[in-house]
């Protein structure tokens, strides 16, 4: 009897428990649950049902370890860190890749600001074992709202301000008359100018994860910046398309709406329709398939981006890849 590779792992939280489901595997499937994303651990448990898993919530991060004979372990947890101040905290491990593994659990993690983190998100990003924190805003957003990190962890500025990314520079303009509209295209462009003009930051991080750096980086909302170091992270890891475009997207799921409002109200108070203009704080799937487009009119693929624009020195980009993924 052939038995499906266990795919498609989804954890998701209520009050007291995690949720976990899949497809595939056998009826032999062994759940473990631990603190490491590298190391099952001995918590171990048979599933609750075909496919599904129920586990007690635990205040630790918890990793949920699938193993089948024949296959070995299949890895997940909740992708959202729950913090108090940043409500996009997003662990990038987990996403399958072109060719049958998956991105590293616990390695790289993406946020919106930082400015507002608590004692006790302090406590958790110790836990998350986070070493090197990059903040993509431009030196104002900095100055104005400075990250609050926990002492002992390296903090690099990386400014990489665009006119996506900054709505006052944006909002002025609308104002002036200068920017009738701000589409998909109009967004997808501004982070193809991302990826050609701020070559150094992201040489930056890809040469930290490949030191072995677990790293944190952020902008203000954690959707733009964000989103572009991300999604090249992610595609140098050799991630399938579709999971980049979700990667993107889910930001619109968690991140404060507050912003965007007092944005598309400022526009009516203007006289202007925010229709015109609310891709600014959307994060629509069109707008990544558009940019991985564009990558690749430009550079070919992912490795050629790398190679051709980034200026890695030699080794950097296999040590990378072997760090954003789990191996083969």
């Amino acid at each position: 009897m052939v038995v499906e590779p266990i795919s498609h792992v989804n954890v998701w939280a209520t009050d007291d428990e995690l949720v976990v489901t899949w497809r595939g595997g056998s009826d032999a499937v062994s759940v473990f649950v631990s603190d490491d994303p590298d190391d099952a651990g001995v918590d171990v448990r048979a599933p609750d049902a075909p496919g599904q898993a129920v586990v007690a919530r635990d205040t630790s991060r918890q990793y949920v370890h699938l193993f089948e004979p024949g296959q070995g372990f299949v890895v997940a947890a909740e992708r959202r860190v729950a913090m108090d101040g940043p409500q996009n905290l997003r662990d990038i491990g987990g996403y399958p890749t072109i060719d049958g593994t998956w991105s590293r659990w616990g390695r790289v993690y993406r946020s919106d600001g930082l400015h507002g983190l608590s004692g006790p998100d302090h406590e958790r990003i110790r836990a998350l074992g986070i070493t090197v924190v990059f903040d993509l805003r431009s030196e104002a957003e900095a100055e104005l709202e400075p990250d609050r990190l926990p002492d002992g962890i390296a903090h690099h500025h990386l400014p990489m301000s665009s006119d996506v990314a900054q709505q006052r520079s944006m909002l002025q303009r609308i104002l002036d008359g200068d920017l009738p509209k701000f589409d998909h295209d109009d967004m997808a462009e501004g982070y193809l100018r991302m990826l050609e003009g701020f070559a150094d930051h992201i040489e930056a991080v890809v040469s930290t994860v490949a030191d072995g750096e677990r790293i944190l980086f952020h902008c203000t909302a954690g959707k733009d910046r964000t989103g572009v170091m991300a999604m090249t992270l992610l595609g140098l890891a050799g991630v399938a398309d579709p999971y980049l475009l979700d990667d993107y997207e889910i930001s619109g799921r968690y991140r404060r709406g507050e912003g965007s409002s007092a944005f598309a109200d400022r526009l009516r108070r203007e006289g202007l329709d925010p229709e015109r203009f609310e891709t600014m704080w959307q994060s629509p799937r069109a707008v990544m398939r558009k940019t991985l487009a564009g990558l690749r009119d430009r550079w070919g693929d992912h490795d050629g981006y790398v190679d051709d624009h980034l200026g890695l020195a030699p080794g950097v980009k296999d040590r990378a890849r072997a760090n954003l993924r789990v191996g083969d």
